[in-house]
């Protein structure tokens, strides 16, 4: 069931009047439970009994875990992990490894084929950040139920934020209310995230990224540029979209979701970026990954060498693809590189930077991002290549695509360098509104939708993730 449908519009207001109908919150927790097994099962039910296993195993291991003296906490946890992990590794790994290791091994096993469940990333990543925290000392979730609707949870479950106990778990157990605050602001952001669905990133897609994409040789450089800069614009708006989903939708039952986005192109280096950019795989991956491996304890090679491993696994964990470690390779080093120039190059002596200073740092920063995008979007390296080819192509000509994309082009950017208090002083007076006035904006909402969509319904980027 995608968000920005007819079937999700008469599915979250049906689920929402029966939690709130419902007046003991083990009876709401109960059926949020159950709702959201039906949400997941709605694409593919056989995938629904994997993640009911990654789930149960997470609250068994927790218990188990908690009950265990230190010394015996950590083998546990790596046999839980390793676990937890295979199938994870299995459906989005195995066949990228075994493509590899034929190239140099022909008698190697085919990859396997199979099909990818939908958010085996995100909730895999959810489960194990739990049992981790246990063996750090969180004290576990005894009631399964509440368990099980921490990480089902159907705004989040299929692509993020990705959620950790403290976020959500402590919501559930408190009594719940439903302030209009709440109903007015929830509903601002899934109207926000249907427009930067289905009016920006809809329609970049199909008016300007998949054609330069599927044939860069036949655009000029010009052309490509432009489609790079379309992409950057698409994916955020698409991914950012669905978190405006999520975290609207979450409102409307009283929970509050943390924030994945923070303007990420307005940022003044990579590392500033990575801050902005899905900032809960990048808390996930700073938590459990650059921080056991050291961070920037002991000074040296060693701070640059576990932000270049932690990069890297962020970008391999977006995909089984060489393009994929060739982009957190990329980010690391560049991330690596801000780092030095920070608090061991010249920059740990220089004044803040004045409007000329802040300019350069933007326009550097931005189209690393942008360059890199090439590798994030492209099949394989082959088509990367094609594409910087393509941007060397100096044919003199005006870009061929259509006024309503370059007008979502520029618009969509507009809108995204605006200050964020902009943004969040409009929620807040769109929640003071009366309820017909919400209603009012929504349906408008819907009006341009229809009116101004392009193709069908398209899954999130993130989905494949």
């Amino acid at each position: 069931m995608l968000f920005p449908t007819f079937d999700y519009f008469l599915f979250l207001p049906l689920v929402a009047l029966v939690h709130w109908v419902l007046r003991a919150n083990g009876l709401r927790t109960a059926w949020l439970l159950v709702v959201s097994l039906v949400f997941y099962a709605s694409w593919n039910p056989i995938d629904t009994l994997l993640l009911l296993g990654i789930v149960g195993l997470a609250y068994v291991s927790g218990r188990v875990i908690s009950g265990l003296s230190e010394a015996r906490r950590r083998p546990a946890l790596l046999a839980a992990a390793l676990v937890m992990l295979s199938p994870l590794l299995f459906y989005k790994y195995a066949g990228f490894f075994l493509e590899n290791l034929r190239m140099v091994w022909p008698d190697a096993p085919p990859p396997p084929t199979t099909h990818f469940p939908i958010g085996i990333s995100f909730y895999s990543f959810q489960a194990l950040a739990y049992v981790i925290d246990v063996r750090r000392g969180q004290a576990p979730e005894k009631d399964p139920i509440r368990f099980c609707t921490f990480l089902l949870f159907f705004p989040h479950l299929v692509a993020g934020p990705i959620l950790r106990a403290s976020a959500l778990l402590t919501q559930l157990a408190a009594p719940r209310t439903l302030l209009p605050s709440d109903v007015g602001e929830g509903l601002a952001r899934i109207g926000v995230g249907l427009v930067k669905k289905v009016l920006v990133a809809d329609v970049l897609r199909l008016g300007m990224v998949d054609s330069v994409f599927t044939d860069p040789g036949s655009f000029t450089g010009l052309e490509v540029m432009v489609a790079l800069y379309a992409f950057t614009l698409q994916i955020y708006c698409d991914f950012s979209g669905y978190t405006d989903f999520a975290v609207g939708s979450a409102r409307l039952f009283g929970f509050k979701m943390p924030e994945n986005f923070d303007r990420p192109y307005q940022a003044l280096s990579v590392a500033s970026y990575w801050r902005r950019w899905h900032m809960t795989l990048s808390d996930w991956v700073r938590d459990y990954v650059y921080y056991p491996l050291g961070g920037s304890r002991g000074g040296g090679f060693a701070p640059y060498r576990n932000t270049f491993i932690t990069l890297l696994i962020l970008g391999f964990w977006h995909g089984a693809n060489w393009t994929f470690v060739v982009y957190g390779l990329l980010h690391g080093a560049a991330v690596g590189l801000n780092r030095w120039w920070r608090t061991d190059g010249p920059g740990k002596t220089l004044p803040a930077p004045g409007p000329f200073g802040i300019a350069w740092r933007w326009m550097l920063t931005f189209h690393f991002v942008v360059l890199a995008r090439i590798l994030f979007r492209a099949d394989d390296l082959t088509q990367s290549w094609a594409l910087v080819k393509a941007l060397g192509n100096t044919v003199l000509a005006m870009p061929r695509f259509s006024y309503h994309a370059w007008a979502v082009l520029l618009l969509g950017y507009a809108v995204h360098f605006t200050p964020t208090s902009w943004a969040r002083l409009a929620r807040e007076r769109f929640a003071t509104l009366p309820a017909p006035a919400w209603g009012l904006a929504l349906a408008a909402a819907g009006w341009a939708c229809v009116r101004w969509r392009v193709g069908d319904n398209l899954a999130f980027i993130y989905y494949d993730f």
